[in-house]
């Protein structure tokens, strides 16, 4: 099977990439370069948000080692360059099978219907249609909802995460993790559904396709709702003893979708 991968620059983006290329006959990386979130690694008086972004590129580091480089073609672009003309003719002339989207900027017009339906799949760290947007497995700490935490794979279309959901997934959570080892354990977790999806298709199997349902008080972020108020809400959870009470006290979302296929 020949794939394309849309995706970021960071390790953890790598790392699904990387996963993704080992499995498939032939893949193409389609990488947006944004060295923003490094920025501030080295910074003498470091803030609380230095501090927090130092500490998941840290774990990551540990999660995710010896995927320092991309092993695959890559077509390295500018962020917000996904769909240009010029990488709707790099998509099509390549002529891959499926494509899969994690950490990339919005797609739109043409590349969407370059492929049949079931072929074009999104990665989205967060529960949907429970939590949406921005840095969806950090809020659920902040609002004392861990059982919200989790990734969701879905049929990618024009909108931020409103796909029709293939399925859920859900980390275990130990007593020892913050946001950023869950959030690595959630990554390592979607990459198994997404090689399994891989595997579903080429042998003709038919994915799920769930639309996705209402759901009281929906939760959207921007990344300008992240700022140093709230992380500091998120340590005073965690000091309270916020992961123990869920350990202790484990409850699911009201509905979730764990099958990949019909």
């Amino acid at each position: 099977m020949k794939i394309i991968i849309f995706t970021n620059n960071s390790i953890r983006h790598k790392f699904v990439a990387n996963s993704l290329a080992k499995v498939s006959d032939e893949s193409l990386i389609i990488s947006e370069c944004n060295p923003n979130e490094l920025n501030s690694l080295d910074s003498e008086s470091p803030t609380l948000i230095d501090e927090h972004f130092k500490l998941r590129y840290e774990t990551e580091q540990k999660f995710f080692s010896n995927n320092d480089y991309f092993e695959a073609k890559t077509l390295p672009i500018m962020y917000k360059e996904a769909s240009l003309p010029y990488t709707f003719e790099v998509i099509k002339k390549f002529n891959p099978d499926m494509m899969f989207v994690f950490g990339a900027s919005i797609l739109k017009g043409p590349i969407l219907s370059l492929l049949p339906q079931g072929r074009f799949i999104n990665l989205h760290l967060g529960l949907s249609p429970y939590y949406r947007g921005s840095g969806t497995n950090f809020w659920p700490f902040v609002n004392k909802e861990l059982e919200y935490v989790g990734s969701t794979i879905l049929h990618l279309d024009e909108g931020i995460d409103t796909g029709d959901i293939i399925c859920h997934v859900r980390p275990s959570i130990e007593y020892t993790d913050n946001v950023h080892s869950i959030g690595c354990k959630v990554i390592q977790e979607s990459v198994k559904k997404l090689i399994e999806i891989m595997n579903f298709v080429d042998s003709g199997k038919i994915l799920n396709r769930v639309k996705q349902w209402e759901v009281p008080n929906p939760k959207y972020y921007k990344k300008r709702d992240f700022n140093e108020e709230v992380l500091k809400k998120y340590h005073t959870n965690l000091k309270n003893g916020l992961i123990e009470h869920y350990i202790q006290n484990k409850k699911n979302p009201p509905k979730l979708i764990k099958n990949t296929h019909i």
